[in-house]
C-alpha cells in the first residue's frame, strides 16, 4: 500500500468506535498550548476565522486515545477531518489555505508561491533544529545554536524591511510562522539586539494583528 493512504486504511480498519475527529462534523486539530509549530497552525486557524473547527489540546507527554488511532507516533500538530489525516505542520496550513481560500495565504503567482514555500523550507530545515537545540540540547550545543539562530534572523534583515511582510506586500502563512518564531526569542534567550529595529517592527506589525492574539494560549502569553 502507497504510504500516503496508510493512515486512513489503518483508522477504518481500526476496531469501532472511530475516534470522534472522524465522525463529527468540521475539522478537528490536534495542538500543544505553548509550542512553535502548533502556534503556526493555530495562528493561521485564527487568521481564516473558521467555523466549525474543533481543538484539542495535548499536553506534553500525555496520550490520548483517539489521537493514537489517528497516528500512532501521535505526532501533534494533527488535522482530521473525514477521509483526511495530517500530520504534517506545513501541509496541514497548506490544506487550510485551500480548503478556506479567504483570505488567501499564500499569493496567486506561481513564482510568488515558489519563493515562499522556499522560505519555509529554510525556515524548517535551517531554524527548526536551532528552536530544538536551544530548547533541549547540552548548555554548549544551546549556547551556540542561540549565536547561529540570531545570526540567521539578522542575515534577513533586508528582506524584513523590503516590505510590510516577508517577500510579500500581503500576510502569508509564512509572515504567520516568522510571528511564532520572533515571539519566542525572549523566552529563547534571544533578545533582539538594539540596531535591529527592521526586523521589531516587522514583528510589532504581527504581534499586532487581531488574530495573533486570538491565536496566544495563556503559556505563551507568558513567554513575554
Amino acid at each position: 500500500m502507497h504510504p500516503a493512504f496508510e493512515p486512513i486504511a489503518r483508522v477504518r480498519n481500526a476496531k469501532p468506535p472511530l475516534p470522534a475527529a472522524l465522525t463529527r462534523t468540521g475539522m478537528t486539530i490536534y495542538v500543544y498550548p505553548n509550542d512553535l509549530v502548533s502556534h503556526w497552525v493555530r495562528f493561521v486557524v485564527a487568521e481564516k476565522d473558521m467555523d466549525g473547527m474543533h481543538i484539542e489540546w495535548v499536553k506534553p507527554g500525555q496520550t490520548l486515545e483517539d489521537l493514537t488511532v489517528l497516528d500512532p507516533a501521535h505526532r501533534v500538530p494533527l488535522l482530521a477531518e473525514r477521509e483526511v489525516i495530517l500530520n504534517a505542520p506545513r501541509i496541514i496550513v497548506e490544506y487550510l489555505d485551500e480548503r478556506y481560500p479567504h483570505p488567501p495565504m499564500m499569493p496567486v503567482e506561481p513564482s510568488a508561491r515558489a519563493k515562499l514555500r522556499l522560505a519555509l523550507h529554510r525556515i524548517e530545515q535551517d531554524l527548526f533544529p536551532l528552536v530544538s537545540a536551544i530548547q533541549s540540547g547540552p548548555m554548549r550545543e544551546a549556547q551556540k545554536a542561540r549565536k547561529q539562530l540570531l545570526d540567521n534572523i539578522l542575515a534577513g534583515t533586508p528582506i524584513f524591511g523590503a516590505k510590510n511582510y516577508f517577500l510579500s506586500s500581503d500576510f502569508s502563512m509564512v509572515d504567520a510562522l516568522w510571528a511564532t518564531l520572533l515571539w519566542r526569542l525572549p523566552s529563547l534567550g534571544i533578545p533582539l539586539p538594539a540596531h535591529a529595529k527592521i526586523i521589531q517592527r516587522y514583528a510589532d506589525r504581527l504581534f499586532g494583528r487581531p488574530a495573533f492574539g486570538q491565536s496566544l494560549t495563556p503559556a505563551e502569553r507568558a513567554l513575554r
